[in-house]
């Protein structure tokens, strides 16, 4: 019976512990505000405000977006590409295509490697269509 009531203990004390160091990290997450509604991949987003970081912190390939408001996520794998500058801040590009954007590039501070996200096959087809008019957008922030 001294058994059953420490392993019942123990595992109450594990639960406790794993969900304060899950609102211990959810307190520290920085938020970048995004003005305008965007897709990745082929999910689309509302504008607001987004957590975007690594999946894992020993792993640079994979990130997640989560949105603030709603709760929305969605898990990227990625690539990385390089700058000769280091960055000051957050900075996310987008490609544009009239009032439609995708996201393209994330940029952290501190370092002059982003991760580039694969191109979906919705911004393709829009790529072949409207080619011309295809812009880069970058958007700055320090996660507030």
């Amino acid at each position: 019976m001294k058994h059953i009531l420490r392993a019942i203990a123990l595992s109450g004390f594990l639960v406790l512990l794993t969900f304060s160091s899950a609102l211990g990290q959810s307190a520290r997450q920085n938020f970048i505000h995004i003005p305008f509604d965007f897709s990745v991949g082929e999910k689309s987003f509302s504008a607001g405000k987004y957590a975007i970081e690594r999946n894992r912190k020993d792993a640079d390939a994979v990130w997640v977006i989560r949105g603030k408001e709603d709760g929305g996520s969605v898990v990227l794998i990625t690539q990385p590409t390089r700058s000769i500058d280091t960055q000051e801040e957050t900075k996310l590009v987008f490609h544009r295509y009239d009032d439609v954007y995708f996201l393209s590039e994330i940029w952290t501070p501190g370092s002059n490697t982003g991760r580039k996200l694969q191109i979906s096959d919705r911004e393709k087809a829009l790529d072949k269509v409207l080619a011309v008019r295809r812009q880069e957008h970058v958007l700055t922030g320090r996660g507030r």
